[in-house]
């Protein structure tokens, strides 16, 4: 709570000093025939004040879809996964906000629903889950646990969030249909604070099975690569939250894995790798060129 109240401050502080500033310097410019530049300051003003504004309180309301489309074998099958990532549930985010996206969710219609971690982010947001009972997916709705959910409690959220009919998988796997062939889905616990198990998580897998590991943080991509995962799908970078063009994230990426793997799908040597850009914010009450995303992964094996 002290990091949001922080934030806050400081675009309190923004959205009342800049105007304030503006307007110091264009009566400096008119009343006393100051320099042009600093006509060039007021309007350079006023515009950080405006991609303040945007980015803290228009922007965060948005909500978009976007649907990719990902092989993992020859055959001629497809299983359409929607995730959602990075909630953070009692920080900027409440039930209100939630509902949308689980309704967001459910108009698209997928086999199955992945949340990839960060659920909570403070202990209010054990109170805001209720929304995740109405999702609804023929294969199954499943989640893994992020650092911001461990942070807060790992046990507490996760029988919370499964009390809603959402199954937590926490170094286990299970299959994705009951035809043979159907794909595996691989749950690993959190990369900083969980106790990740790989000989756990994939006891009983068949290695010629078509493989989906469903994490929080990509971070594992390497070693999936190395144990013969097919596709990865992780959350944990909010694709940055803030982006500039031509730029694109502003602050470092929270991975080592480089930080060209901001969000979207990649190719990671022999494995697919897909990162959703997330549907709520850390840090800063801001996203900025980088709409909130539920993600429709269409695969085919």
């Amino acid at each position: 709570m002290l990091t949001i109240l922080l934030f806050d401050s400081v675009i309190a502080l923004l959205m009342f000093g800049l105007p304030m500033l503006a307007a110091w310097l264009w009566r400096r410019k008119w009343v006393y025939g100051r320099p042009d530049w600093l006509a060039l300051a007021t309007v350079a003003a006023a515009a950080l004040w405006l991609i303040v504004f945007y980015g803290s309180f228009i922007e965060p309301r948005f909500l978009t879809v976007r649907e990719y489309a990902v092989r993992i074998g020859g055959g001629e099958r497809q299983v359409k996964i929607a995730a959602i990532s990075d909630t953070h549930l009692g920080g900027y985010r409440d039930a209100y906000w939630l509902q949308k996206v689980v309704a967001r969710v459910n108009a698209q219609r997928p086999d199955v629903v992945l949340v990839l971690g960060d659920i909570a982010t403070t202990a209010t947001g054990l109170e805001e889950m209720s929304p995740f009972r109405d999702l609804a997916a023929p294969l199954g709705v499943y989640a893994v646990l992020g650092n911001w959910d461990y942070r807060v409690g790992g046990v507490d959220v996760r029988r919370r969030i499964e009390s809603y009919g959402v199954e937590v998988l926490t170094n286990e796997n299970l299959p994705l249909g009951p035809v043979a062939g159907s794909p595996v889905l691989v749950g690993l616990d959190d990369y900083d604070y969980g106790t990740p198990d790989w000989n756990k998580a994939l006891e009983g897998v068949a290695a010629d099975a078509p493989k989906i590991l469903a994490v929080h943080n990509p971070d594992f991509t390497p070693i999936a690569e190395v144990r013969g995962l097919d596709l990865v799908m992780a959350g944990h970078t909010h694709c940055g939250q803030i982006r500039l063009p031509f730029i694109g994230p502003l602050p470092p990426m929270p991975t080592k894995i480089g930080r060209q793997f901001d969000c979207g799908l990649f190719d990671y040597g022999r494995t697919k790798l897909f990162i959703t850009r997330g549907v709520g914010e850390s840090g800063p009450r801001a996203r900025l060129f980088n709409v909130a995303e539920v993600s429709v992964v269409n695969v085919s094996y």
